[in-house]
């Protein structure tokens, strides 16, 4: 065999090799993106942060993981459309409905979340570990009350909890909740203090 031809094979022999490699390399890389993506749940954000302490936020360092928040959930209005126009007939003199106003339990059960839907937003809270302090359902001021560590809070929406000055805490990203909950669960409050230092 001629030496030229021992040399073409040779390259072949590597090129071919370099070719599988790539191709492994990139099979595994999609595998394991398309694998997190079938098991990521969808999400939505719930709220912005509050950005006040943004100058201060290259500097903060995370909050302590067990530090206590306390937390609460509000409910989001349903049909606001119909809201808004029962409003205006109720501040309208020609409107048959003026001044026909509504029980807080009318209003919920015009406007609120259904039972399922709160059942379903106390098992979520519970299952990444909270514990549910104080809750409401029925009226037109639903919540629920909840605490937790900052490690569970960072991992139930999404966001780390930083510290900017001492025992004041912001989180670093917008909160996000499961995409089930979009159009029902309208705030988060307690996940900052920014403006109520302790």
């Amino acid at each position: 065999m001629r030496s030229s031809d021992r040399v073409g094979r040779f390259l072949t022999a590597i090129a071919t090799i370099i070719a599988s490699a790539i191709l492994a390399t990139g099979c595994t890389d999609t595998t394991q993106s398309t694998d997190a993506g079938a098991n990521a749940v969808p999400v939505t954000k719930v709220q912005s942060r509050p950005t006040t302490m943004d100058p201060l936020m290259d500097k903060a360092k995370p909050a302590p993981s067990d530090h206590v928040m306390q937390l609460e959930l509000e409910f989001a209005m349903r049909n606001k459309a119909e809201f808004d126009q029962l409003m205006a007939d109720i501040n309208n003199p020609h409107s048959k409905n003026y001044q026909h106003w509504m029980t807080p339990e009318e209003m919920h059960q015009r406007f609120g979340e259904t039972k399922s839907q709160f059942d379903s937003v106390m098992q979520w809270i519970q299952s990444q570990g909270f514990a549910v302090t104080d809750s409401s359902y029925g009226s037109n001021d639903d919540f629920i009350r909840f605490k937790g560590t900052v490690a569970q809070v960072n991992k139930a929406f999404q966001v780390h909890i930083m510290e900017p000055q001492f025992e004041l805490y912001v989180p670093k990203e917008d909160p996000v909740i499961p995409a089930q909950f979009s159009g029902v669960v309208s705030r988060i409050n307690g996940l900052d203090n920014v403006g109520f230092r302790s």
